[in-house]
């Protein structure tokens, strides 16, 4: 029995050995050849997907120039392995060449909601000389990867800034509605513009890779990947160039009357310029001043140049030709005129007398001093009698001229395509009147329509208020014999391959119901405008083409401190209309002096006439 269990311990033994010798030749061969491998599968290899992001759909203006495109850029991210961040030496070197706070970092890494081994961005569009210092030092930084990611890139800079819209890095509020659409947090997406109202098709479908990487993120090697695939493309109906001049000239016009020795208008800081072809609603030029750049909200936006852009009190960032309301001035008179000869109020051949003072239901002076004498109504227009139009208003009565008004678009948005923030405006009535003192609105109290009121409306005072762009669409209105446009910013939707997907063609919202000859002596009062005696006559001397238009003076509270605001209206050439503009300058006195010389400087440019005068104000 003794002798039996030796055996027993003995054979279990020689097993015991057996397997330990085994194991000890397993770890030798395992050590001596295959010991690089194994440190390196030890140190934590990972393989991890990469997002390659897709490059944003290319801008265009109507004659195929680039304004908005993306240009590659160097992005630092840091990647996160598990709960652990880089190290605090790491982050102390990496924050000395961002020029960034620590804790700073820490913060940004630590509030990262990005899946665990993503890369968290840090920062993006960094210069060359910043990029070749992380080189320098890319193995003393574990964790910490420069990528080249395609970032957002304006030729032009700040021209049709409002129109383009700018970009920011969506937020996780903003993801959840956009994951199932192939968002991921960090992407950059159009906030306002052209570049909001098509974020979609812009964006364009991420693609990936696979890459190995060690337990300090450090490349190993890259395995297959699914190519990104770059958003459409957008044509609109922008001019760039002439967007470009509409832009400067009218900082230069505001630059001037801010700085005129004899007379100057301090706050004349901001105003609104459109531009449409009368023949199809597309617009030429949008611009709204002061404007931005969106470049500056490409990369890395600091955060005292977004306060900056959102404390000024002139609201760079607001669209002012869309979302703009105005009185419109003796711009409107076309109008009053349209519905005194429509009901019969009036004929194109009644004389009229301006003495300089309308008697009927009180005193109400003329602008001229001493009036202008013996007129009719083309020439009542040309010189903007107010007299002859406070008789019209009166005779006419509020109800009939609110009709008009509303048949060329006034008071209503005007339907443009993509830009949804518009303004409505206000068109005047005793109905309305009696709605807004029911609302208690601010400055309505008392429900009644008074004939005084009328009077003021009769000339663009008062309640009246209309963006720049349904003042454009009224001109155009008035160019082509009453066909009111959709107005129309986008031309085209094309794949990157050139593949139309979406076309826009012009679209009509309406005829106004007035005949022929109305419009056609309301035309020939705005031709005799710019014509040897009108009021626009100074400005337009010498001009080759026949411009027909209207000046306006916004009349402002001068006991708040503010100038009158200047309009103009118009249209060319007379015999053939093709394009239609609208200008406001706030606070920069009247039409004739402020707005005029504006618009005069944008046909120049449309027709191929235009000569810069002087270097400009840059924006940066």
């Amino acid at each position: 029995m003794e002798k039996e269990r030796e055996l027993r311990f003995t054979f279990y033994s020689l097993i015991v050995v057996a397997l330990f010798v085994v194991l000890m030749v397993r770890l030798g061969y395992l050590q001596l050849v295959h010991g690089a491998e194994l440190r390196r599968l030890a140190e934590g290899n990972l393989i991890r997907v990469q997002v390659i992001p897709a490059p944003r759909g290319v801008i265009y203006d109507r004659y195929g120039r680039i304004l908005a495109d993306t240009r590659p850029a160097f992005t630092v991210s840091v990647l996160r392995m598990g709960k652990n961040i880089p190290s605090e030496e790491t982050l102390l070197m990496l924050a000395d060449i961002l020029g960034m706070k620590v804790q700073d970092l820490k913060d940004k890494i630590k509030s990262s909601t990005l899946p665990l081994y993503e890369p968290i961005r840090i920062k993006r569009d960094i210069p060359l000389e910043m990029w070749i210092r992380l080189e320098e030092k890319r193995y003393e930084m574990p964790g910490v990867i420069v990528e080249i990611e395609p970032i957002r890139y304006y030729p032009y800079q700040g021209v049709a800034g409002h129109v383009l819209g700018y970009l920011r890095e969506i937020d996780t509020a903003g993801l959840r509605a956009l994951a199932d659409q192939g968002y991921r947090l960090g992407d950059m997406v159009g906030k306002t513009g052209v570049e909001a109202l098509f974020d979609r098709e812009l964006h364009g479908v991420h693609g990936g890779r696979q890459i190995e990487v060690d337990a300090k993120g450090r490349l190993i090697k890259t395995l297959p990947q699914v190519d990104a695939i770059p958003g459409d493309n957008i044509v609109l109906t922008i001019d760039v160039e002439l967007q470009r001049v509409a832009e400067q000239e009218l900082r230069n016009m505001m630059r001037k009357l801010r700085e005129d020795p004899a007379k100057p208008f301090k706050n004349a800081k901001a105003g609104a310029i459109v531009a449409l072809d009368v023949r199809t609603g597309e617009i030429l030029a949008m611009v709204s001043e002061p404007g931005f750049n969106p470049s500056v909200f490409a990369g890395e936006l600091p955060l005292d140049i977004w306060r900056s852009l959102e404390e000024d009190p002139l609201k760079p960032l607001t669209n002012r030709a869309i979302t703009g309301e105005y009185a419109p001035g003796s711009t409107f008179k076309m109008i009053t005129a349209i519905a005194a000869l429509e009901t019969g109020k009036t004929t194109s051949s009644e004389m009229f007398v301006d003495p300089g003072v309308y008697w009927r239901i009180m005193p109400k002076k003329c602008w001229k001093e001493g009036g202008h004498g013996l007129v009719n109504l083309e020439t009542a227009i040309a010189v903007s009698c107010n007299v002859v139009f406070y008789e019209l208003g009166y005779r006419t009565g509020i109800t009939a001229i609110a009709k008009y008004a509303q048949q060329f678009g006034l008071g209503s948005a005007t339907g443009i395509n993509f830009f949804p923030r518009e303004k409505t405006g206000l068109v005047p009535s005793a109905e309305w009147k009696r709605q807004a003192y029911a609302s208690k609105l601010p400055g309505i109290n008392d429900a009644r329509w008074y004939d005084a009121e009328t009077l003021d409306a009769a000339i663009g005072q008062g309640f009246h208020r209309y963006t720049p762009l349904q003042m454009a669409v009224y001109a155009a209105a008035l160019a082509n014999g009453g066909i009111r446009y959709r107005p129309q910013i986008v031309k085209e939707v094309r794949k990157p391959d050139g593949t139309i997907v979406s076309r826009f063609p012009p679209e009509e919202m309406g005829r106004v119901e007035v005949s022929s000859a109305t419009l056609e002596i309301v035309r020939k009062g705005m031709l005799k405008v710019t014509q040897p005696g009108g009021t626009a006559a100074a400005v337009f001397f010498g001009f080759p083409i026949a411009v027909a238009g209207k000046t306006g003076t916004v009349e402002m509270d001068p006991r708040l401190g503010r100038d009158d605001h200047g309009w103009f209206i118009g249209f060319a050439p007379y015999d053939n209309p093709q394009i239609a503009v609208a200008v406001i300058v706030e606070e920069g006195g009247g039409g004739s002096r402020a707005a005029a010389p504006v618009a005069r400087k944008v046909l120049e440019q449309y027709f191929g006439l235009y000569q810069p005068e002087e270097a400009t104000e840059g924006r940066n």
